[in-house]
């Protein structure tokens, strides 16, 4: 004769097992969709800080306007305002992703084999692609507005601060290890930068990649041939 079913005891750890499965499979069903969203949050952030970048590029500061970055994403204005809820906002955004960016290929160029043999060559290389590359002029017309506004400024402040501590601190160590003197590497790293930053402030109106590279390498030459070994200056 066959055996009556039994019934869980209600305190018995089958019967809580019962209660807690349908809670995780719940967790189980939502974790990917949380990790979409998430993702398509991610992407639609970039390419609104990709249409910032594009439309400072074009038209400045003051022809920049969040409908027309919008538009430029491929999305609408109340996708932009649920990201950010200013232009200001969406600008100093578009900043700090950028000095990220520039971060991340400095690393990149530093690490190389290229600049344990040559770091002049090399810290040249990661001064023309920030001052003299695509993100020079939005950096600009940031920079500008920036300058006036008490809002901006001190976010903007911020994230170029990080930016030149971390980079300094990255190509001193690479001039050291390669065997200059504290004091000669601080020197070349900032001779170097204000003359690639001279270059990009010329290149608004004068833009010749080739004459700038021409003396770049002209300067290489006058700081190989030992004459800046005592020269001095700060790092900052």
């Amino acid at each position: 004769m066959p055996k009556p079913a039994t019934v869980a005891d209600p305190g018995s750890s089958t019967a809580e097992h019962r209660r807690r499965a349908p809670s995780r499979l719940r967790d189980r069903t939502h974790a990917p969709l949380r990790r979409t969203q998430e993702a398509r949050s991610r992407a639609a952030r970039e390419k609104l800080l990709t249409a910032t970048l594009e439309v400072l590029r074009e038209r400045g500061y003051s022809g920049l306007t969040t409908k027309e970055v919008a538009v430029r994403a491929g999305l609408s204005s109340g996708a932009l305002m649920h990201h950010f809820s200013t232009k200001a906002e969406l600008v100093i955004a578009a900043g700090a992703h950028i000095y990220e960016e520039h971060i991340k290929n400095g690393r990149r160029i530093a690490a190389s084999l290229a600049a344990r043999k040559n770091p002049l060559e090399a810290f040249i290389s990661d001064c023309v692609e920030v001052y003299l590359g695509a993100a020079f002029i939005p950096t600009t017309e940031m920079m500008i507005a920036a300058r006036a506004d008490p809002l901006m400024n001190a976010p903007f402040q911020a994230f170029m601060h990080r930016y030149r501590e971390t980079m300094n601190g990255i190509w001193i160590e690479v001039f050291t290890s390669a065997g200059y003197g504290r004091q000669e590497a601080s020197f070349l790293i900032m001779s170097t930068l204000n003359l690639v930053r001279g270059m990009a402030i010329n290149s608004i109106w004068q833009r010749d990649i080739r004459y700038y590279k021409t003396f770049l390498k002209e300067w290489i030459k006058v700081a190989r041939s030992g004459g800046l070994k005592n020269a001095r200056a700060e790092i900052r």
